[in-house]
This record gives structure tokens, C-alpha cells and sequence, in this order.
């Protein structure tokens, strides 16, 4: 116990010291002489209760008390052994760190790996140090595994955090077994009421969601309140998790939450694995998201000797909840914590180095650090290249270059192409599989098979053919854009095979409302047809996205989702857009591509991928492909600072050389900062440059700016309580789990409940006429919901209804705007509500 490692005992009268005692349990060890205790070569020593890093000598010899719980008598007093005559001084400082927690900063290319392996060699082969009482953890398997055959480590002294937690959770439940994902949908199927269709995935946001509550330690409620098509989640969140244990099995995060409960609830089980883990060395800690934060500190409690390495400049999985401050405010969860810093580049050429600290200069929330490049790294300017070019030409731009290295013998797996979406390298890949260059991709059919393509090739099928349309093509192109005609369609009889006046004449089977949209429609398909009639695959894709309107249905999509780690359907159609310049004829260019796309891939090849799949990877060439405004930072990220460091990764890729290609006409904003030093911030407080930040939250009714004292209100987090006093800038909240804590004003994520008197009921007013058509909308939903055997809050709840209401929305785009209207909600129920909106509308 922490107590008894720096107290005397003198609840009996008379003082004891613990360790004393402990130590006299072990052979070799007797009472007497001058100090605690004498060993067995009659030397007098101290038995020290304090971490087992080494001490200056004193005037008798010191044991470890930490070492004793091991049955070891180890010295602590004597001079360590230097480790490996390799490293670097600031690497070899690193590794000698004496003891408590420390925080390393690695940035790219610093010799991390080989610090972290020197570190635990350090204390298994220098200090002697029991192998029972530490453990390393690496981000992946691929990682522990070289870390573990690096430092020569036991097998189980090395884990991945997930291995960590499944030994913890099998610890207390040891028949538990892993569940696959088909089998959580399965439980949650029992759970939620989800209507499925055709090319819907309605069940994804609720696996998402699980994760999110789980790893991200976030509230279920305030999950659901601040997603779309996640009605009966809260509700299912504990039963969900009941329903895995009664079967024996638990799935991926729940290794993580599951691990964290058990030690907070089994004393005995916690102070095992403390012990277990009396030292811990974290890889890659900016990786780390809440939940993982919390299961470390609990298994490094109370000591809290963590051993963290990692660089704040690398985080890029925010959306999983990895925050760079778990670095740049390190203290503030391992207190005392010594810091130690790499400066030495080994892997990048000299301008890179150089472009990377302009670039990274620009973020305000970091740890200020210095970097150089090595003492062999390539000096010339040609090792780092900006060309911009025409947007079109950019893949064939990305293959000149491949050919280039390749004829002069670069091996093509020495190659990679990265970019901020992995859709965007269709283009890429198509080229290369033309010029008969081998890749290694996660590009396949699924690629141009996800929704918006689809919709984009049948129009694109419709258009070279208008006398003979395939009835399958017409509803696909129908639902994207939306147009609130998919029930109609369904319920129209329409022959396998028709031409475009037949599609026309059965409009005359429709009520007024409809036949006047779906004569819009076949008006579409003869601009597109138009437009097709040259043959120009380009011509015929622009006239789809612009004239038909997909682009902006893609777009609408795409703010829908809330989150960049999923595919955007918009970098999807650009894909598909650029690979049509590679490809200019209509009538082949659906089967070229396809064809490419088939190719499997080859470990051989010129890695192709997006960027965030390659974080920790190197190859001695690399091409930053499509570094366009819009793209890198990404359209629909807020995190500004996040988008640079992601950037910041795919440039110091490169062990010898990188060209970045970009759009001239569209070039990112951050080119310019790679040449640049940021201007010195000014006093204000750090905070993220979140540049033109987008809301993560739809329309609700109030805005959370108007939140006042005694509003009960929801925060970042997943606390719920009374604002209790507030001014500009914060509030302070009464929570209901009991304590006071601050938040900042912009941390109000929605008004639950208005104080009396202050209007903020946290229900959206409406006038009469609104009320008339919340009411139809409501009378709707109850026939839906008996047609469908599901509650009627599964359908829209009464919130969702009153803003349709309120805002009247008559486009999928405009109907995708309202919170609580998700893809699959618009997938089911777009075309009735738009429907009820457009007859009041009328």
C-alpha cells in the first residue's frame, strides 16, 4: 500500500516498518545491524519504499521495497549500466529516466522504436527489474511485435491496449469469448427497431455509437441526442452490454469499458494488476482516447510510473477521441512527470524537416519543441516538391513521377501514393493498373459501388441510350437526387426496358404534386442525354453533378453524417470525375474503370492509401496526391489544427523524397504555410484554430448561447446539471451527479429544460399553421408505425416533427438540415414527409 511504503506503523505502540518485515520473508535477509535490515553478504541496507529507480549512494546499501513484492533483492544504490552506445544523447537520456512518470515526445522519424526498446531492455537487463511487474503498449499487434522482438521481452510483457484489457476481463470472467461484428448486429437487432431496405446499413450509426459511449467515455443520451437515427440507443446501451455477458462474450471496446468497470469494482483484481503494471511504457500516447487514458491510470495507481511516448504533432484520429492535450497537458494525469524530448529528424531529408516545422508552427495546441534533421538527411531541395497541375491530369502527373523512380531503379514497393481520402486515388490506381505498375491498395469494386456512384453510373447509362432505359437505372437515378418521388416510383408500374417519352407518359398515373416533379426528372435526364451526345465521358459526368443536381445531394449527405471517418460521397464523385479525364469515352468508361478497380492488389506494388491507414509507415519515395483546398483540410473536419497534422504525417512519409501534388486551381491553404513560420501567438490562453468551424449539432429549437442561470442544460462529456452563475466566456454547472464544474459557454451542447421565466423550454415554438401540419405529420406517423409494427418515436420523435414543422422543408438537402434526420431516415420516410410539407406548402 502506498500508505505503508512512506510511513511507520505505530497503531500497535511501537513504530514498524512494513517493508523491514517483508524483506526478512526472503532468504539472504536477517534483522540487525545499522540500517533496516543485513543481507546475506552481511552488508547493512535500507529497504526504500519508493519508486525502484536508481539513487545516489548513501551511507549504507538500498534494496528496493518495490522489488520485494517479487521476491527480489535488487540494489537501487549502485551505477546503472549505460544502455545500447547507439543512441542519441536525447534518446539515451530518455531511456535512463530514474523513476516516476515521464513524457517523451517523438516526433517523426526521432528514433521512437528504438528509444521505447531501449527503454525496456533498460529495466529488464540493466536494473533488473521483475518482467511480472512491467509492461509495454503498443498501438497494434504489428507494433508490439517488433518492440518485442527489438527489446528481446517476454511475450506477455508487450501487449496492444486491447490485449491488455482482454487479459484483465478474462481475469475475472475467464470462459468470456470475442464476438464478431455480424453477431453485434444481431444483439442489437433485438434491442432497437431499424427498418432495413436495400443498400441501407441502418444498423452502422449504432455500432459507431457503441464505440463512442465506450472509448470516448460519453454519455448514451447525450450520444443519441446528438446523433441522427439512433431512437431507442440509451435505452439499449445497458441492456446491450447485460445481453453480451449472459452469453459469454463481449466485443471490441468492450475489452477496453468492460476492463475499466471490473477494476473499479474488484478491489483484490485491481491491486493485482496494479502490481502487474508497476511500470508501464505507452507507444504512441497521442493515440490514446478517454476510456484508454482511465484503464492506465487505474492500473498504474497510485504510483502512476508511466512511461509515455508519443508526439502531440501526430494526432489525426480525433473522432475516435484521441486529444492531443492527453500529451501537452500530461502533468495534469501523471503528476511530477519528468519530460524528455527527441529533436533529431533521422528518417526525413532537410526541406522536409523544414516544411513540416513551418507547417506544424501554425497549430497553437502543442508541445514547442525543436527539430533538425539528421546528420546524413538529404540536403537538396528536390527532395521536397510543390506542383501544382491540372486537376484532371493529376493521377497521370502522380504516374509520370512513379515511372520516373521505377526507370531508375526504385523498387516499386518503395513507392507510395497517400491522400487525405482513400477514394481519392481511384484516379491513381486506374493509371497505374493502365500502365501495368503493380499497387498494394484497399481499392476495389466496393469503391464505385457506394451510393452516389451508383446513382451517377445509372444516369450515366440512362443518358447513352434514352430509347431503352433499364426500369432499375430509373429508380436508382430517382432516389439521388432526392426528389421525394421513391414511393412513387415503387408504387409506378414501370416495363423492365423503356425509353424516355414512356417514362413520360406515366406521370399520367400521378396526382398533380407528383407528375409535375417527376416531368422535372425526365427534363434532367434529356439535359443529361444532351450533354452525352458528344460521347465525352467528362461532358456527361458534369452534366449529372451540376445540371441533375448530385453534386449537391452528395453534399447534403455529406453534412448529414457528422463525422469525418466515415467516406464522403462528394470525394467519392471527384474520384470518379478525375478518373474520367484519364478515360474520356462514355460508352467504355464504366467497365474501364471497373476493370481497374478488379485488379487485386500486391504487396509488391506502389502502396496506394489514404493517410490515416499508413501513420507510423515510411518508404523511401512518396506522393502526396491532392493536397486542393477542400481536401487537405478536409471540407467537412471543424479541427483546423488537426487537418495540418494529418498533413504533417503524409509529408514525413519519406525517408528520401516527397512531391505533393495539388489542384492550381484550388491549391490548400496550407502550401502556403509550408514555407512560412507562423507569427508568435499572442498572451491569450491556447486554443485549437478550428478555422470556419461548422456546427456538429442541427437545428434545435434555442441556441445554446441563450442558455441562463437555472436552465438545465447538457455539456460536452455527457454532463447534465443547473447552470448555476455564468458569464461570456463560461458556466458553471451544478451536475447532477452531485460536484460544480466549469465549462466553457461553447461546451453547451443543448437546453434540456428552461428556468421559469426564461423562454428556454427547449421545444420548438410554432405558430398555428405550423401546428396544423405537426399535427398531420403526427397522424402520419402513427400509420407508418403500425405498418411497420415499430413504436412511433422510432419513426421521428415529437422534436424532429416540430422543426420539420417549423422549418417546412420541401428537398432532401433541406430535410437532411433538421436534427434528428439522418440517411436512413431520409431513406425511409423523405418522400412521405416532403410530401405532407409540399401539400401544406400548396
Amino acid at each position: 500500500m502506498l500508505l505503508f511504503a512512506n510511513n511507520y506503523d505505530l497503531r500497535s505502540g511501537e513504530p514498524k516498518w512494513w517493508l523491514t518485515k517483508r524483506s526478512l520473508d526472503l532468504p539472504g535477509c536477517e534483522a540487525g545491524g545499522p540500517a533496516d535490515v543485513i543481507l546475506g553478504d552481511g552488508t547493512p541496507a535500507w529497504v526504500d519504499g519508493g519508486p525502484s529507480g536508481a539513487i545516489p549512494p548513501l551511507d549504507h546499501a538500498v534494496i528496493s521495497g518495490e522489488e520485494l513484492e517479487f521476491g527480489r533483492l535488487t540494489r537501487i544504490d549502485q551505477p546503472v549500466l549505460s544502455p545500447d552506445d547507439a543512441l542519441a544523447d536525447d534518446q539515451r537520456a530518455a531511456t535512463l529516466h530514474m523513476a516516476g512518470a515521464a513524457r517523451v515526445i517523438a516526433p517523426a522519424g526521432s528514433g521512437k522504436t528504438r528509444t521505447m526498446s531501449a527503454r525496456l531492455r533498460h529495466l529488464l537487463d540493466d536494473r533488473g527489474v521483475a518482467a511480472e511487474s512491467v509492461i509495454a503498449v503498443a498501438y497494434n499487434k504489428r507494433a508490439a511485435d517488433e518492440l518485442r522482438e527489438r527489446a528481446g521481452a517476454p511475450k506477455q510483457t508487450v501487449r496492444t491496449v486491447h490485449s491488455l484489457g482482454w487479459a484483465i476481463l478474462r481475469d475475472a470472467y475467464p470462459n468470456l469469448s470475442l464476438l464478431g461484428e455480424a453477431d453485434q448486429r444481431r444483439l442489437l437487432d433485438e434491442l432497437v427497431h431499424v427498418q432495413h431496405r436495400a443498400n441501407t446499413d441502418p444498423m452502422a450509426p449504432y455500432l459507431e455509437a457503441l464505440d463512442q459511449v465506450r472509448l470516448g467515455l460519453q454519455s448514451p443520451r447525450w450520444v443519441e441526442d446528438d446523433g441522427d437515427d439512433l431512437e431507442d440507443f440509451a435505452e439499449a446501451f445497458d441492456p446491450y452490454r447485460e445481453r453480451l455477458y449472459a452469453a459469454g462474450s463481449v466485443d471490441h471496446a468492450e475489452q477496453i469499458y468492460g476492463a475499466i468497470e471490473v477494476l473499479l469494482r474488484n478491489a483484490a483484481l485491481r491491486r493485482k494488476w496494479q502490481r502487474r503494471c508497476r511500470h508501464l511504457l505507452i507507444d504512441e500516447f497521442q493515440d490514446l482516447t478517454p476510456a484508454y487514458v482511465l484503464l492506465l491510470r487505474l492500473l498504474a495507481s497510485p504510483r502512476l510510473q508511466v512511461y509515455g511516448v508519443g508526439d502531440d504533432d501526430q494526432v489525426i484520429y480525433g473522432y475516435s477521441g484521441a486529444d492531443p492535450r492527453f500529451l501537452t497537458e500530461f502533468d495534469q494525469w501523471f503528476p511530477g512527470a519528468t519530460h524528455y524530448a527527441l529533436e533529431t529528424n533521422y528518417r526525413c531529408p532537410a526541406p522536409v524537416v523544414t516544411a513540416a516545422t513551418n507547417l506544424l508552427s501554425w497549430n497553437r495546441v502543442r508541445v514547442d519543441k525543436s527539430i533538425k534533421p539528421g546528420p546524413q538527411a538529404r540536403q537538396d531541395p528536390e527532395a521536397f516538391r510543390v506542383m501544382p497541375g491540372i486537376s484532371g491530369e493529376m493521377a497521370l502527373d502522380a504516374a509520370d513521377r512513379i515511372e520516373e523512380w521505377i526507370a531508375a531503379g526504385t523498387d516499386p514497393k518503395d513507392i507510395a501514393v497517400l491522400s487525405r481520402v482513400n477514394a481519392s486515388l481511384i484516379p491513381v490506381k486506374a493509371v497505374l493498373v493502365e500502365r501495368d505498375i503493380p499497387t498494394h491498395d484497399q481499392l476495389g469494386m466496393k469503391s464505385v459501388q457506394r451510393s452516389m456512384v451508383r446513382a451517377l453510373f445509372a444516369w450515366l447509362r440512362m443518358a447513352q441510350d434514352p430509347s431503352e432505359m433499364s426500369a432499375t437505372d430509373v429508380r436508382e437515378a430517382i432516389r439521388r437526387p432526392g426528389r421525394g418521388l421513391n414511393g412513387v416510383a415503387n408504387n409506378t408500374r414501370l416495363p423492365s426496358q423503356l425509353s424516355l417519352e414512356e417514362l413520360r407518359d406515366a406521370s399520367m398515373q400521378m396526382k398533380a404534386r407528383h407528375e409535375a416533379k417527376w416531368l422535372e426528372f425526365c427534363d434532367d435526364i434529356e439535359k443529361v442525354v444532351r450533354a452525352s451526345r458528344s460521347g465525352d465521358a467528362r461532358k456527361a459526368i458534369g452534366a449529372v453533378l451540376d445540371t441533375a443536381g448530385l453534386i449537391s445531394s452528395a453534399q447534403a449527405f455529406d453534412r448529414s453524417g457528422n463525422s469525418t471517418s466515415k467516406p464522403s460521397h462528394e470525394d467519392d464523385l471527384a474520384a470518379i470525375q478525375r478518373a474520367a479525364t484519364l478515360h474520356t469515352d462514355l460508352a467504355t468508361f464504366e467497365a474501364w474503370l471497373s476493370r481497374a478497380m478488379e485488379r487485386p492488389s500486391s504487396t509488391d506494388g506502389v502502396t496506394i492509401s489514404s493517410i490515416h491507414r499508413v501513420k507510423g509507415m515510411e518508404w523511401p519515395k512518396v506522393i502526396v496526391f491532392g493536397a486542393d483546398a477542400g481536401a487537405i483540410p478536409h471540407r467537412l473536419s471543424d479541427d483546423r489544427e488537426e487537418e495540418r497534422r494529418i498533413f504533417h504525417v503524409a509529408i514525413t512519409r519519406c525517408s528520401d523524397e516527397v512531391v505533393v501534388l495539388a489542384d492550381q486551381d484550388r491549391p490548400s491553404p496550407f502550401l502556403n504555410q509550408l514555407t512560412t513560420v507562423a507569427p508568435p501567438p499572442d498572451a491569450a490562453p491556447k486554443r485549437p484554430d478550428r478555422g470556419q468551424v461548422r456546427s456538429r449539432f442541427k437545428q434545435s429549437g434555442k441556441q445554446t448561447s441563450d442558455a441562463v442561470v437555472g436552465d438545465l442544460v447538457s455539456v460536452g462529456g455527457g454532463y447534465q446539471g443547473r447552470i448555476v452563475s455564468r458569464n461570456d466566456d463560461e458556466v458553471l454547472i451544478a451536475t447532477e451527479s452531485g460536484p460544480k464544474m466549469y465549462f466553457k459557454t461553447h461546451e453547451i451542447v443543448r437546453i434540456l429544460e428552461g428556468a421559469a421565466g426564461s423562454g428556454n423550454t427547449g421545444e420548438t415554438e410554432l405558430g398555428p399553421e405550423d401546428e396544423a401540419l405537426f399535427e398531420a405529420l403526427r397522424a402520419w406517423r402513427m400509420d407508418r408505425a403500425t405498418d411497420a409494427g415499430v413504436p412511433a418515436y422510432v419513426v421521428a420523435g415529437d422534436a424532429t416533427m416540430r422543426l420539420i414543422a417549423a422549418a417546412r422543408p420541401t428537398t432532401d438537402t433541406e430535410l437532411l438540415a433538421i436534427k434528428g434526420i439522418g440517411a436512413a431516415k431520409l431513406e425511409n420516410y423523405g418522400d412521405d414527409i416532403i410530401d405532407i410539407v409540399s401539400q401544406f406548402e400548396n
